[in-house]
């Protein structure tokens, strides 16, 4: 009996560390990052130089930059608005140490120097810089709403079948 209380209380303690553990915000932190963006249909490809962010914002979990989509999204549209690049393919490379990201930017630069036929450019921090997004913690509530595009009965009118 003894050993099942025990077991019953660490299986609790566990549950209700894992809650915990899900329940935690990101928090801001500083992070680097570079951008990758291309254009395979018109043979252009740059990368832009490694900044530093220092409002970003990490999941603690996971350590995974919130929002990286949007970060991304802001150099495909500065290469589709500034440079002229339309149907460019933007990514985000970040981490919190910057030597590693060091790395992995010199090895990106040295693959897509090399391609042939390919236009290869690095935009410098003075023509693109990121900028820091705010994070909103996103609430769903329990009500569910139909789509505006789902048809709404009308209960005003009698079916055929009624008459």
């Amino acid at each position: 009996m003894r050993r099942v209380i025990t077991a019953l209380l660490i299986a609790f303690v566990c549950v209700g560390f894992s809650d915990v553990q899900a329940q935690k915000k990101p928090r801001m932190q500083r992070v680097y990052m570079f951008g990758f963006a291309a254009s395979f249909t018109d043979s252009i490809c740059c990368l832009t130089d490694i900044q530093r962010i220092d409002s970003a914002w990490i999941e603690p979990t996971h350590k995974f930059l919130v929002d990286r989509s949007l970060y991304s999204l802001q150099l495909q549209n500065h290469m589709e608005s500034v440079e002229g690049c339309k149907n460019a393919i933007s990514s985000v490379f970040f981490t919190l140490k910057p030597n590693k990201l060091q790395r992995m930017w010199r090895k990106m630069r040295k693959r897509y120097e090399r391609a042939e036929g390919l236009r290869f450019s690095v935009l410098p921090e003075n023509r693109f810089r990121f900028a820091a997004e705010e994070y909103r913690e996103i609430i769903i509530g329990d009500d569910v709403v139909a789509p505006p595009s789902a048809p709404v009965a009308d209960k005003s009118k009698k079916s055929k079948k009624g008459k």
